[in-house]
């Protein structure tokens, strides 16, 4: 991409036969490679030399391919952290960003490297999270208080030590790098760059005649923190709900599914509701502390990333503060923190009856416990195609 040359190699490419793929290994890392040759393509030459068009013998196969997983024909935050690492040496695994290497890279270099690998540790340090957050909702089902306080404690560590994984993306990202760079390749067609020009997406020749729209690469995508809002109770304003829904569709299947499980689940803070005054309410009040932590490091990520450095660009055509998925980040990144802030039990906790009350069905935890496997398994396991 450096070299602006992604275009003419695409251009003397066959078409791509998508038939031969076979293994579910090899379906992601299609979707990786021809998720990072479009964004390549589109954005070889800036946002001023934006085609309006994708060469069928990519478009195809990467439509096809999507369909096939379940996620957009986008660059998006599956195929740039979810499957794009491996380990250096196996034995330290999830040791630190140091020990990690991404499969394919734009054109950000080492920096680029560096913010992706430190968000691939704060999905391994959410890992234990998701286990004990099964493991609560058993509790709540069993109304077993130690055990729920036991995995209440679990959550509250996991979630610290996530906070503490995305401070580290500061240690080898600097925010020139990140506004300038890394910013604009991992756009999607809903950039200012191509309203500016008048698009209202790209056109995937041999897939449809009218241009197709979609976001790029968001954290909003991620499964973590909309997992988290499942498990705790956390709600949102309404608008901010209509946010997170829309990415719902940027997920894997099977981490949509996730979170739909756990939402059905039992509810565990209806049952701490229940607990007024209890250490229990103050382990779940301590989980919604280090969650609301990690939102607003978050909001200072943001301001330094993106509202400095785009203070220092004010006189360009278009100030722009929306978030690399197109939302208007700082409002809505607000609204989720304050929503946490919200769902925090204060000192006085007025409840309709202070008896424990029974969940009436434990099908969300048998749900919730099948699909975890398959999220820990991608979130912990090293795929046959990095070796």
């Amino acid at each position: 991409m450096e070299q602006k040359g992604v275009r003419d190699e695409v251009e003397k490419l066959p078409l791509l036969d998508h038939n031969r793929l076979e293994t579910k290994a090899e379906w992601e890392a299609a979707h990786m490679f021809l998720a990072y040759i479009t964004q390549g393509y589109v954005w070889q030459d800036g946002e001023e030399g934006i085609p309006e068009v994708l060469p069928r013998a990519v478009a195809v196969p990467y439509h096809a391919v999507s369909e096939r997983i379940g996620i957009p024909p986008t660059m998006n935050y599956f195929n740039t952290v979810l499957v794009n690492w491996k380990w250096k040496n196996e034995e330290e695994r999830f040791s630190g960003p140091e020990n990690l290497d991404t499969v394919l890279t734009l054109g950000g270099g080492s920096e680029e490297q560096w913010f992706f690998k430190a968000t691939v540790m704060v999905e391994a340090e959410c890992g234990p999270a998701l286990y004990a957050i099964v493991d609560a909702q058993q509790a709540v089902f069993d109304q077993q208080d130690t055990k729920l306080e036991e995995a209440l404690i679990v959550i509250e560590r996991a979630v610290v030590k996530m906070v503490k994984q995305l401070r580290r993306t500061r240690d080898g990202l600097s925010p020139e790098t990140f506004f300038n760079v890394i910013r604009q390749i991992i756009s999607g067609w809903d950039s200012p760059a191509f309203r500016a020009k008048g698009l209202t997406g790209l056109i995937y020749e041999g897939v449809s005649d009218e241009p197709l729209w979609w976001r790029g690469t968001s954290g909003v995508a991620n499964s973590m923190l909309p997992t988290l809002d499942a498990a705790l109770g956390i709600t949102h304003r309404p608008s901010d709900e209509v946010i997170l829904e829309e990415f719902t569709e940027y997920r894997p299947g099977r981490h949509a599914a996730f979170v739909s499980a756990v939402a059905r689940g039992p509810s565990i803070r209806e049952y701490v509701e229940s607990l007024p005054g209890s250490n229990i309410q103050v382990i779940y009040n301590k989980c919604l502390k280090a969650v609301q932590l990690f939102r607003e490091f978050h909001l200072q990520m943001v301001t330094r990333y993106i509202i400095i450095p785009a203070s220092k660009h004010v006189q360009k055509r278009e100030k722009d503060t929306t978030g690399t998925g197109g939302t208007d980040f700082m409002v809505f990144l607000k609204g989720l923190r304050d929503g946490t802030i919200k769902a925090q039990f204060g000192k006085e906790i007025t409840t309709k009856s202070n008896r424990k009350s029974s969940p009436s069905t434990g099908h969300g935890v048998i749900l919730a416990t099948v699909v975890v496997c398959a999220v820990a398994t991608l979130l912990y396991r090293k795929l046959s195609w990095f070796i």
